[in-house]
């Protein structure tokens, strides 16, 4: 279920459209992993901080730890990183 009105995603909605597309992404974890070589998170102790290129895919702003709303359009660029990768 989408997190607001605007259709942001919680990273498991993510994961789960990225596994029916068939891309071989098995969790939330490997998500971060995927988005911290994408330079959209950066890892922080026990948590993922956004970065001033992810901010523009979340309704947060840099910095903020462990955000969890991520606009659809990011959907769209991991599979671009995922098939130049």
């Amino acid at each position: 279920m989408p997190y607001n009105c605007k259709g942001d995603l919680y990273k498991i909605e993510i994961v789960k459209k990225l596994q029916d597309m068939g891309f071989n992404v098995k969790s939330v974890n490997a998500l971060n992993k995927i988005m911290e070589k994408m330079g959209l998170l950066v890892h922080y102790g026990n948590g993922w901080g956004t970065t001033d290129k992810g901010a523009k895919f979340s309704m947060w702003h840099k910095g903020v730890l462990n955000s969890d709303a991520w606009h659809p359009e990011l959907v769209d660029e991991i599979i671009k990183y995922l098939k130049n990768e």
